[in-house]
């Protein structure tokens, strides 16, 4: 299998493929400054009790919760978007080395809610996802060529469930080598990942507009139901998001 500089298919994958992946991964894959490359993602949608609060907050989030979390071993990136139809929510996407990187991102995430002022606590998030990170790509273009901090790229996050049965280790392989080069080679990519969660699959593309966007998404939908429509269940939960902020080693 073809592994280009930023193309990795995750450490859990099939035995036959996992020691020379890694070998490669460790060599090549975009590193944040520790050093550690993404294996594992926490991707999350959060309303707020208004409009205002919800632009209010975007700030104080990077200033107060990015630093530490991008201070923990195993942090390897992080994009937070505002939602593209509903002026109430953020969505954000963590990456990082493991599991125990996960747990100690999302006791900071803990620690800053705590502290919040009580206008801006929410409830449970509108949709909280975490899993290891199946399959990443991101963009050969140089961060030159890009949006400074990704700003104003166009981010999408598409949960879907698995059917009874799925067979899982199929469906990335098929993944991997058919769609995952279709829309790396598409105009305007910048990155997709496919994080394994609990009960299905959450996938996260970003693009540098709405048109290109709107591209992927057709291609999306034209390989899914040709591929692997079968092995999920019910419509994908997706959420849209216009990128604030991106600390993604490469596009920085």
């Amino acid at each position: 299998m073809r592994v280009n500089r930023r193309r990795v298919l995750g450490t859990v994958a099939s035995a036959a493929l996992s020691s020379r992946l890694g070998r490669v991964a460790a060599q090549s894959t975009p590193v944040a400054a520790t050093g550690v490359g993404p294996g594992y993602a926490i991707a999350r949608v959060r309303a707020l009790p208004s409009p205002d609060l919800a632009a209010a907050i975007v700030a104080d989030v990077l200033a107060t919760v990015l630093p530490p979390t991008a201070a923990l071993p195993g942090y390897a990136g992080h994009v937070f978007s505002v939602h593209m139809t509903d002026p109430t929510a953020t969505i954000s996407l963590t990456l990082l080395a493991d599991e125990a990187a996960a747990a100690a991102a999302n006791e900071v995430a803990r620690e800053y809610a705590a502290a919040l002022d009580p206008r801006v606590v929410t409830a449970a998030p509108v949709s909280d996802q975490e899993g290891p990170l199946r399959i990443y790509e991101t963009t050969m273009r140089p961060a030159t060529e890009l949006p400074p901090f990704l700003n104003g790229c166009l981010f999408t996050m598409r949960n879907r469930r698995n059917a009874p049965g799925a067979d899982i280790e199929t469906v990335i392989a098929k993944n991997f080598n058919g769609l995952t080069p279709m829309l790396a080679a598409m105009p305007g990519f910048v990155l997709y990942a496919w994080l394994q969660t609990a009960d299905g699959r959450t996938a996260i593309n970003i693009w540098e507009t709405p048109d290109q966007q709107a591209a992927g998404n057709a291609v999306v939908a034209t390989w899914v139901a040709a591929n692997t429509a079968e092995t999920t269940t019910g419509a994908p939960v997706v959420n849209d998001g216009v990128v604030v902020h991106a600390d993604i080693p490469g596009f920085i």
